[in-house]
């Protein structure tokens, strides 16, 4: 069930990119995956920017954006 959402992401002809896919049951914890809102720290442009950072500080690889 935890991968759900990602293969729908991946899969789905009607899905866009930028849309968030998660669980659609209590609290969104568990359930069938639905396109709902992410949290609103996920929409944090500063957080976006530190985590690519890191991630390619500890990965050693660089994707130019």
């Amino acid at each position: 069930m935890g991968a759900l959402p990602m293969l729908l992401a991946a899969t789905d002809p009607q899905a866009l990119g930028g849309q968030y896919y998660g669980p659609g049951g209590a609290f969104e914890f568990t359930g069938y995956p639905v396109l709902t809102e992410p949290a609103s720290r996920a929409r944090d442009v500063d957080v976006q920017e530190r985590l690519w950072s890191e991630s390619e500080r500890l990965t050693g690889v660089r994707f130019p954006v």
